[in-house]
């Protein structure tokens, strides 16, 4: 059985999949929710995304809750 951590506002995720320019492995805070929860929009931190927008959209089964 896969245990699955509730995602909230603010809570910093990582991206376990590439997401438009941003690469796996990418994180940020979760500064928004689209379509019902089901879409988080994140303010990437890490690493630097130079000359890309630093705001990307993923669906949360492409996102892991870090601490």
């Amino acid at each position: 059985m896969a245990v699955t951590q509730k995602i909230k506002l603010y809570d910093n995720v990582e991206l376990l999949e590439p997401v438009d320019a941003a690469p796996a492995g990418a994180r940020g805070p979760v500064i928004h929710f689209l379509n019902g929860g089901e879409v988080a929009e994140i303010e990437l931190t890490e690493p630097p995304l130079e000359g890309l927008d630093g705001i990307v959209y993923a669906p949360l089964a492409k996102l892991r809750r870090i601490d």
